[in-house]
């Protein structure tokens, strides 16, 4: 029997995309990573038909990848830092803290009431892992966060800042920039061709909004760049993810650019 959540509409209504994305990551015979969690959790939801036309092994695959690149940041974060902090903005329905759970770990997920809610049915919160309702355009979450070393903190945004304004993105990094100057941020964003790619989202009432021509605009933005990954040009060891007319078309820098993972240092304002 499913559970009965809240009705989630516009951008939320994707995290169950995700969500499904991690579960059949997890049952592959060449999966990336492990995550039972999001199995037990995406069998106990109602699946949302009007999200089946998102969902093919292309999308599930770029999901599962992303994911596998973000645990790696998050990984080598944990293990660098004494008391590190995690705060995943925009979580959906995240496994990710039970994938990397270590004993000096704070982690906090942040997002919207209704998905929070339901997050709470499936959930237990406890001192070292809390849920926080809020938009992350909603600054004061900023400063309900744990009094940490700025260097100690680590950011994501997995799936989250495509959905907003240009001008939104930019508040949201000044805000970053004036009171975790130092911090890590790793983030996806998507090129001119999501545009395109991206017009079923629009029925869903969750339209993409925000484009990049390249990392070197998110760099402009006052983020020091670390590490960036073009997921679609077919790193081992998920290769032969991706038919091979979209690995070849992933050399050009339009198809480039379309996706791309990028790990970021906060960069103090002037």
């Amino acid at each position: 029997m499913f559970l009965q959540t809240p009705q989630l509409i516009g951008i939320p209504r994707t995290l169950l995309l995700t969500l499904r994305g991690r579960a059949d990551e997890h049952q592959r015979s060449d999966a990336l990573f492990q995550d039972d969690l999001a199995v037990k959790w995406s069998q106990s939801l109602p699946w949302d038909e009007d999200l089946q036309k998102l969902y093919n092994p292309i999308t599930q695959a770029t999901w599962g990848v992303r994911a596998y690149h973000f645990d790696r940041v998050a990984e080598r974060h944990i293990a660098s830092h004494a008391s590190p902090l995690v705060v995943e903005l925009g979580a959906g329905l995240s496994t990710r803290y039970y994938r990397l759970q270590q004993d000096n770990l704070h982690w906090i997920e942040l997002d919207l009431p209704e998905v929070t809610t339901i997050r709470h049915q499936l959930d237990v919160e406890t001192e070292k892992h809390q849920f926080q309702s809020a938009s992350v355009m909603d600054f004061s979450w900023m400063d309900a966060l744990p009094v940490r070393n700025p260097e100690e903190i680590l950011f994501i945004s997995e799936g989250l800042l495509m959905y907003f304004e240009a001008t939104q993105v930019q508040q949201l990094v000044y805000q970053m920039r004036s009171r975790f100057p130092g911090a890590t941020w790793v983030m996806d964003v998507v090129g001119k061709i999501a545009k395109k790619t991206g017009k079923p989202l629009e029925k869903l009432g969750a339209p993409l909004k925000w484009f990049v021509n390249n990392e070197r605009e998110v760099e402009a933005m006052g983020l020091s760049l670390v590490n960036i990954w073009y997921p679609y040009r077919g790193y081992p060891p998920y290769s032969q993810r991706w038919p091979l007319p979209l690995r070849l078309l992933a050399q050009l820098p339009y198809f480039r650019n379309g996706f791309l993972i990028i790990e970021s240092k906060i960069e103090p304002l002037p």
